[in-house]
C-alpha cells in the first residue's frame, strides 16, 4: 500500500505540472479552444483524485500499524484508539502537508468542475493559477516531506513511538481539517483575482464568483479557529481559550484580511470602487495563509501548536516572494482598468464606514503580526530573543476590536453615497439611548471597569441596530404581501429574498454573543489555588468543593489518577456533580498530562484542574476557574458559522458580463 501511495503522489505531481504549464500557456493566448480547456479541467480533477488516493493509502498504513513507514512509526503505536490513529495522519509535518495539498487540489477540482459556467476568457488562466498552487504544495510533499518513506532500520519495529499526548483529543479529529479547509479555501479568491488580471476580464464577474469562495474559506477558518480554542480550553488546563500564541495568531491573520475583503468587495460590486484595494486584500490573504504554514514548519517561533523545526522554510519564503511579484506585475499591467469609477463623497456613508472597517481590521492584523515577529526582529537586532505577551496584545487590540464591533452596527444601516442627519438620527437615536442606559445600569450594579462597561454597551447598541433593521425589513415585506409583520411566513419570505443581507446580520449577532461571552469570561473570571485532604471542603463563589477519594485507572496507553470532588451548592448544600480531574502518565511517550474536569452551564463554567498529589497520596492541590458565560462563546461561534454557510449557499445564476454584452448586441436596432 505504501508503494501505491507514493505512486499516486508522484502521478499527482506530474498531472499538476502539466496542467499548470498548459493553463498558463492557454491563459496567455487571446482565445483558447474549448477542447484544450477541457483537457486542463480533467487534469485538475485528476490531481485531486490522485492525492485522495495517497491520503487513503497513508491512513491505511496507520490503521494497519505498518511500522515499516517512518511517519507511521513516529506518530502511532498499537495501544492508541483507532480515532487517534486517524488523527495522527495530520499529527506531524509530513502527513499534514499531504492533507494540505489534497485540500488545495480538492478545492481546485471543485472550481474546475464549475468552470463550465464561468466566463470563457477567465477559465484558462484560472486553471493555470489553481494548478500552480497545487504544484507547489505537491512538490513540497513529494520532494521534502514525503510521508511514504521507509524507516531507516534493518530491524522490524514491533511498535511505534506514539502520538503527542496533547494531540490525543477528540477535537484534533476535526480542528486541523477545518483549519486547513479554511486556509486552502482562501487560495481560490487569489487564483480568481490573478486570472482576471492576467486575462484582462476585469468585470465584476470574478468579484461575484470570488465572494462565495471567500465565504466558504472564511467559514471553515472561523470554525477551525474556534475549535482550536475549544481544544486549548479542554486540554491545556490553564482555564483559557486564547493566549495569543504565535501559531494561533498565524491562523487569525488571514481571517482578518478575508473579513476585510468580504466587506470591501461589496463596495466594488455596488459602486465600482476599491478595485486595487481588493486585489491587495486578496493577495495578502493568500500570502498570510502561506506565511502561517511557514511559521509552523520553519521553527522560527516556539509554540505548542508548531511542528518540529525543518529546513524547508526557505521554500515557503520563495513562494511568498513569487506571490507578491506576480501580483505586482499584473497590477502594473492592468493599472488603468483598476481605476475607481467613483470616489467616496462623504465620511457619513456606507462605503466610508466599510473602508474604516477595513483599516481597523488591518490595524489589528499589523499589531498581531508585529507581536508574532517581534522575537525574530529582536534576536536579529540585539542577539537576544525577546517576546511580547498577552498584555501587549490585549492593550493594543481590545480597543480596536470594540471599535470594530461599533462599526458593525453602523455600517449596514447607514446609507450609501451620503447619509442625511435626519436619517442618522432616526436610525441611531434609540440604539444610542439604549446603550447609554445599559452602561449606567451596569455601573449602578457594580461593574465599574471601563472596558467591560463599554463592551456591553456597544454590544447592546449593535443588537438594537440589527433588530431595527429586521423590524424595518419585516414591515416592508408585510406591506408588499399583506401578511402580518411578525408572521413566520413573512420572516421566511424576507430571509429568502434578502438571504445575503440577513445572513450577514446572523454573523454579526454571533459576533455580539461572542463579544459578551469573552468580556464576561475575562473581566469576571475567578481563579483560585487550594489543597484538600479526603473529606475537606473549600468554598469559592457560590460553590463548595469536597474531596471524596482518589481513583487509579489503567488504560491501554496511559495510567491515570483521578480525584473525585463533590461540587455542591453553597446556598443549600445540594450535590450538583461529582467532578473527576485526573493526571495521566503516557507510558510510551513517558509524558505527564492533566485532564480537566469541566461543568458547563449557561451561567458559568466550573473548571477544575488536579495540579498535584503529595507523597502520601492523601492530599492534593487544585486549581479552579469560574468562567462566567463561557459556553456562550461557543454558541456565538456556531451562529457565526451557520451565518457563513447560509451566505455561501449558491445564488440563482446571474448572466455574466460577456453574456449581457452578447444579448445587447443581438437585440434588434
Amino acid at each position: 500500500m505504501i508503494e501505491f501511495g507514493h505512486f499516486a503522489l508522484a502521478l499527482a505531481w506530474i498531472l499538476a505540472f502539466g496542467a499548470s504549464i498548459t493553463g498558463v500557456v492557454l491563459g496567455s493566448r487571446a482565445k483558447a479552444q474549448l477542447g484544450q480547456i477541457e483537457v486542463v479541467r480533467r487534469a485538475t480533477m485528476a490531481v485531486a483524485a490522485c492525492l485522495g488516493c495517497a491520503l487513503v493509502a497513508l491512513g491505511y498504513s496507520f490503521v494497519t500499524n505498518d511500522y515499516t513507514v517512518q511517519y507511521v512509526w513516529q506518530y502511532s503505536n498499537r495501544s492508541m484508539p483507532w480515532i487517534y490513529k486517524v488523527t495522527a495522519i495530520w499529527g506531524g509535518m509530513d502527513g499534514s502537508m499531504l492533507l494540505w495539498c489534497f485540500l488545495v487540489a480538492l478545492f481546485a477540482s471543485f472550481v474546475a468542475r464549475a468552470s463550465v459556467s464561468y466566463p470563457r476568457p477567465l477559465v484558462p488562466a484560472l486553471l493555470g493559477f489553481l494548478n500552480t498552487s497545487a504544484l507547489f504544495f505537491t512538490s513540497i510533499t513529494l520532494f521534502f516531506t514525503n510521508p511514504f518513506r521507509y524507516l531507516k532500520t534493518p530491524v522490524l519495529m514491533p511498535d511505534g513511538n506514539g502520538l503527542n499526548p496533547l494531540l490525543q483529543n477528540e477535537y484534533m479529529a476535526i480542528h486541523p481539517p477545518m483549519l486547513y479547509l479554511g486556509f486552502t479555501g482562501l487560495f481560490i479568491p487569489y487564483a480568481f483575482c490573478m486570472a482576471a488580471l492576467a486575462s484582462g476580464h476585469l468585470s465584476n464577474d470574478w468579484v461575484r464568483l470570488t465572494r462565495r469562495w471567500t465565504l466558504i474559506g472564511w467559514t471553515f477558518l472561523t470554525a477551525g479557529i474556534v475549535l482550536g480554542g475549544h481544544w486549548a480550553y479542554l486540554e491545556l488546563g490553564w482555564g483559557g481559550f486564547w493566549a495569543w500564541d504565535p501559531v494561533e495568531n498565524a491562523s487569525f491573520l488571514p481571517w482578518l484580511t478575508a473579513t476585510a475583503f468580504l466587506h470591501s468587495v461589496m463596495v466594488q460590486e455596488r459602486k465600482g470602487m476599491l478595485k486595487l484595494w481588493n486585489v491587495f486584500l486578496v493577495t495578502l490573504t493568500y500570502a498570510l495563509t502561506v506565511f502561517g504554514t511557514f511559521l509552523t514548519r520553519s521553527g522560527i517561533v516556539q509554540s505548542v501548536h508548531a511542528f518540529a523545526s525543518t529546513d524547508i522554510g526557505w521554500t515557503f519564503l520563495l513562494y511568498l516572494g513569487l506571490i507578491f511579484v506576480v501580483a505586482v506585475a499584473l497590477v502594473i499591467r492592468r493599472r488603468h482598468e483598476l481605476s475607481p469609477q467613483r470616489t467616496i463623497e462623504s465620511l457619513f456613508s456606507r462605503e466610508a464606514i466599510f473602508l474604516l472597517n477595513n483599516l481597523v481590521l488591518l490595524s489589528i492584523c499589523f499589531a498581531v503580526l508585529w507581536g508574532v515577529m517581534f522575537p525574530v526582529f529582536s534576536e536579529a537586532l540585539t542577539g537576544q530573543k525577546q517576546t511580547v505577551g498577552i498584555p501587549f496584545f490585549n492593550a493594543v487590540n481590545v480597543p480596536l476590536f470594540l471599535l470594530l464591533v461599533f462599526l458593525m452596527g453602523v455600517g449596514p444601516v447607514i446609507a450609501w453615497k451620503r447619509s442625511s442627519l435626519r436619517l442618522m438620527v432616526r436610525s441611531f437615536a434609540v440604539p444610542f439611548l439604549g446603550a447609554f442606559v445599559v452602561g449606567v445600569a451596569l455601573v449602578w450594579a457594580g461593574v465599574t471597569e471601563f472596558y467591560p462597561v463599554l463592551a456591553y454597551s456597544i454590544a447592546f447598541f449593535v443588537l438594537m441596530t440589527i433588530l431595527g433593521e429586521l423590524q424595518r425589513g419585516l414591515g416592508a415585506q408585510a406591506a408588499a404581501t399583506g401578511a402580518a409583520t411578525l408572521a413566520p411566513s413573512n420572516a421566511v419570505a424576507l430571509f429568502r429574498r434578502q438571504r445575503m443581507r440577513y445572513g450577514a446580520h446572523l454573523i454579526h449577532f454571533g459576533v455580539l454573543v461572542m463579544t459578551v461571552a469573552i468580556t464576561a469570561s475575562m473581566a469576571h473570571k475567578v481563579e483560585r489555588e487550594f489543597t484538600l485532604s479526603s473529606g475537606e471542603k473549600y468554598s469559592v463563589g457560590r460553590f463548595e468543593l469536597e474531596l471524596q477519594e482518589f481513583h487509579d485507572e489503567e488504560q491501554a496507553n496511559y495510567d491515570a489518577v483521578q480525584a473525585h470532588v463533590a461540587l455542591k451548592s453553597l446556598k443549600d448544600g445540594s450535590l450538583l456533580e461529582v467532578m473527576a480531574p485526573e493526571m495521566r502518565f503516557y507510558r510510551k511517550n513517558k509524558e505527564n498530562t492533566t485532564e480537566v474536569a469541566l461543568r458547563m452551564g449557561q451561567r458559568e463554567d466550573v473548571y477544575l484542574v488536579l495540579a498535584g498529589i503529595d507523597e502520601t497520596g492523601t492530599r492534593a492541590s487544585f486549581k479552579i476557574f469560574i468562567n462566567p458565560l463561557q459556553v456562550w462563546l461557543w454558541y456565538g461561534a456556531i451562529i457565526m458559522v451557520l451565518g457563513g454557510f447560509v451566505m455561501a449557499l449558491p445564488l440563482p445564476r446571474q448572466a455574466t458580463a460577456e453574456e449581457r454584452s452578447r444579448g445587447r448586441a443581438e437585440q434588434p436596432a
